[in-house]
């Protein structure tokens, strides 16, 4: 709705024949009307200064750099006009600017009104199905993470799409593609709270902001059920990996890289559970304590979940207490695992509920990780 919005703005300052930039650098007064719609537009544009530098010298940055670039324009506008005795203008500052001052351009060129809007709505929105696009929401998220901003981020994958794709063709499948997009906005339509986006094919992307994985996965879940009854006809159903993202060592992941590799990973374990699921990691603590006034100079936890690697297993000693401590991140899933000590004696957990032969005429201890 906001994206609706910030479009029509656009199209109705142009359409009343001012110069955006012009207005915002004033260079020209407007009337008090088309000053509330800039100011509106303002506000809700979350790309108005990188948007209003590309239109002038089709260089793309970031808004944060974008906004500290154009205060810097404006005073270096206000300080030649002031040597000059006259009013320069606002591309000719801008390009004097960046060009021969910052010297971060070369041979900018200057985007017509009417290509320039229809560049804002190319460069933030999906074509086929009118949500963000993934280069858009990816800029979104790297400033959350810059700011230190708790969110949950989410990637979906429709289940039985391909199957469905191949059989009624291409143009059947958009329009699947297309409601299902629908469906998303009806959601998650309050972009102060949520933002959704694709990130291809029939993969989309929703970010929950200052949500918590297990708040994110309760919502996300009432969804996949919409999506399921919704789509029962055709037999698409969704399924969810859900990762979050805080200034804590309690994060699943520290940038966006690994955000994405993370909900991959456990979208491809929904998927080994038949899809139309929504799962995310599970905190797990391990402990071991040392038998026979014995101590170890290294202890390791290694298992299935870990690929048996000794490195991710690494435990950490706590001499106060005489034990070794891991916590670890596990996706849901049932695992065998075993304590490495020194690197050549393996031990079973016995505080472990279940046990499994390990091949080796010996005992494993088994970890249930459970999807809620």
């Amino acid at each position: 709705m906001n994206n609706e919005i910030v479009e029509t703005l656009y199209e109705e300052i142009k359409s009343a024949g001012y110069s955006l930039e012009e207005i915002v650098s004033g260079d020209i007064i407007p009337t008090d009307d088309i000053k509330r719609k800039v100011e509106q537009l303002v506000s809700l544009d979350k790309n108005f200064y990188s948007n209003l530098l590309h239109q002038i010298v089709s260089e793309d940055f970031s808004e944060e750099e974008a906004k500290k670039l154009w205060f810097e324009i404006i005073d270096h506008k206000w300080k030649i006009s002031q040597q000059l005795g006259r009013n320069v203008g606002i591309r000719v500052a801008t390009l004097d600017y960046l060009e021969n001052i910052k010297k971060i351009i070369k041979l900018p060129k200057i985007i017509e009104e009417d290509e320039f809007i229809k560049t804002v709505r190319l460069a933030t929105i999906d074509v086929l199905t009118g949500v963000y696009n993934r280069i858009y929401l990816f800029n979104i998220v790297r400033q959350k993470i810059k700011q230190k901003q708790q969110f949950s981020f989410a990637l979906l994958d429709l289940d039985g799409f391909k199957k469905y794709n191949d059989k009624e063709g291409h143009q059947a499948g958009d329009v699947i593609l297309q409601e299902f997009a629908a469906t998303l906005k009806l959601k998650f339509n309050d972009e102060e709270k949520y933002l959704i986006g694709r990130y291809g094919g029939d993969e989309f992307i929703v970010v929950l902001f200052n949500i918590g994985k297990r708040q994110a996965q309760q919502i996300l879940d009432e969804f996949r059920q919409e999506v399921e009854r919704q789509f029962a006809s055709v037999g698409i159903t969704v399924s969810i990996g859900v990762c979050e993202y805080s200034n804590s060592d309690d994060t699943d992941a520290k940038d966006l890289d690994e955000l994405i590799e993370k909900t991959d990973e456990l979208l491809y374990r929904v998927k080994e559970f038949g899809g139309n699921h929504v799962f995310r990691f599970r905190t797990i603590f391990f402990n071991y304590v040392p038998e026979n006034n014995y101590k170890p100079k290294e202890v390791a936890v290694v298992g299935d979940f870990n690929n048996w690697d000794r490195k991710k297993g690494l435990m950490q000693y706590l001499p106060q207490e005489n034990r070794w401590f891991k916590k670890m991140l596990i996706k849901p899933g049932t695992y065998r695992y075993k304590f490495l000590i020194d690197t050549n004696i393996w031990i079973a957990d016995k505080t472990a509920k279940y046990f499994a032969d390990d091949g080796f005429g010996g005992q494993c201890s088994v970890i249930t990780v459970y999807e809620k």
